[in-house]
């Protein structure tokens, strides 16, 4: 009988599947119709239109959540993998309250 292969899972933390709307700053350049579509407690993939970004590009991400009352929330990134549908990114220096309240939103929507 075949069995196909299955790749083992990298991310040491689970992925939730969301639709998070985030503007991304890289140096000068500021993508402000980019989405999150997974997020972990380490790390995201954000879809950015086709916009290139070089692997361990410093990445701002900004976000309004209504835990934090519509203030924006920013969290920086390291790109660690780049596609033609965006960027995987290693969150870093995350305020963990920030973000269990940010998958705590997301989670109930």
């Amino acid at each position: 009988m075949y069995m196909p292969q299955v790749a083992a899972e990298r991310r040491a933390s689970q992925r939730m599947l969301v639709s998070l709307g985030v503007m991304l700053y890289y140096n000068t350049l500021m993508l402000p119709d980019c989405h999150i579509r997974d997020l972990s407690t380490q790390g995201a993939f954000v879809l950015t239109g086709g916009q290139f970004l070089p692997d361990r590009a410093g990445v701002d991400l900004a976000f309004a959540i209504p835990a934090a009352y519509g203030m924006p929330q920013r969290v920086m990134a390291q790109v660690v993998r780049s596609t033609g549908d965006g960027v995987g990114v290693r969150l870093e220096h995350v305020d963990p309250v920030m973000l269990r309240g940010l998958i705590e939103t997301l989670y109930v929507r």
